[in-house]
């Protein structure tokens, strides 16, 4: 529309100039301009103005959205059905009450739990596999004949809160060291583990480079500024991600979930402790 309203006044102001320059020229040989002449510049005028507008409005079409580009998944999921966008403001007082901070308690457990592990997998078909990006099927996981086939897929969100969720539960070791089974392994093995969220935490923050801007404000009675990390973000609905979740979890016992005879091992220096 901008570019429409641009021609016409563009046409306005090259008719007039035309008009203009047309006058002197008649003025100045005494003579009246010629209507075919006048005629022709009017359908050259206009052909210009027409094809520029739909040059501008090709340019325009093919710029990159930034709504679609945040919108639409670059790889595919079976859960992109579950993506809603939501505007939510983030509480960053320091000292905001939430279920998800503070001392140890069975309630914040029952929350965290709620949105990083209380989840069975799902299942993903041969054909969703492929449309992923997936090649190396032999070495999936693969569900049962009798309870439809199929490979078994989690998804990453509920992956990386659990990360977030470990080193919550480090910072307060001396609750959960005893009685969690993430700090029943050897030294070595819990410090990997954790080193292995935080770079997973790490990736997920730059492959989803936030850049929603945080403004700087002076308080009364601080001599120096402070940022506001109150902002309006762009969002995922979370709870209709794992309303999918739940729906399309696949409840099996551990013991039917079997290798299968033509199945292949993914190498071990590929495995990721999770």
């Amino acid at each position: 529309m901008m570019v429409k309203y641009f021609s016409q006044y563009s046409l306005v102001n090259t008719v007039d100039d035309d008009n203009e320059k047309l006058s002197g020229d008649a003025a100045r040989f005494g003579a009246e301009p010629r209507p075919e002449s006048r005629t022709l510049r009017l359908w050259l005028t206009h052909g210009i103005l027409v094809c520029t507008s739909v040059l501008f409005f090709t340019l325009w079409m093919r710029t990159p959205s930034t709504y679609l580009h945040n919108d639409i998944p670059s790889i595919y999921s079976p859960a992109n059905i579950a993506i809603e966008p939501v505007i939510v403001r983030f509480n960053g007082t320091l000292n905001f009450p939430s279920i998800y901070r503070g001392p140890p308690s069975p309630e914040i457990d029952a929350a965290w739990n709620r949105v990083s592990r209380n989840v069975a997998p799902s299942r993903m078909t041969r054909e969703e596999m492929l449309k992923a990006g997936t090649t190396d099927l032999l070495s999936k996981v693969r569900y049962p004949d009798k309870i439809g086939g199929g490979y078994m897929a989690s998804l990453e969100s509920a992956h990386q809160l659990h990360c977030v969720n470990l080193l919550r539960k480090a910072s307060w070791l001396e609750y959960y060291e005893p009685t969690d089974i993430s700090f029943q392994n050897t030294p070595e093995i819990v410090r990997l583990h954790l080193d292995h969220c935080i770079e997973m935490i790490r990736q997920n923050i730059m492959c989803n480079a936030d850049v929603t801007m945080i403004t700087w404000y002076w308080v009364q009675g601080h001599a120096v500024s402070y940022p506001n990390f109150n902002t309006r973000h762009r969002c995922r609905n979370y709870e209709k991600i794992m309303d999918w979740s739940v729906e399309h979890a696949i409840h099996i016992d551990e013991s039917e979930v079997t290798r299968f005879e033509d199945t292949v091992d993914l190498p071990k220096h590929q495995r990721v402790t999770s």
